[in-house]
């Protein structure tokens, strides 16, 4: 991952945590636009979305990328109303 998108993470990560959702929601696209397989970014892509299709779409491309991702599993399920 390059440096920028490892920033990009992290200060989308924050700005989550922080309820931020507009400023993660920018910086945590600006990172899967670029690099379709980070995993982590897709997964707190799924925290910054509202809309549960699109929770559904980066929980799964978690799951396309690491099958037993716990906390992708969990985040289906939640969906699915089985959690």
């Amino acid at each position: 991952m390059k440096e920028q998108h490892a920033e990009w993470l992290y200060e989308g990560a924050v700005a989550l945590t922080k309820g931020d959702k507009v400023r993660a929601l920018d910086l945590l696209m600006r990172v899967v636009s670029e690099d379709e397989e980070a995993t982590n970014a897709w997964l707190w892509l799924s925290g910054a979305v509202d809309d549960p299709d699109d929770q559904r779409t980066a929980l799964e491309n978690v799951l396309a990328l690491d099958p037993n991702n716990p906390y992708a599993r969990h985040g289906i399920a939640v969906l699915d109303g089985k959690a």
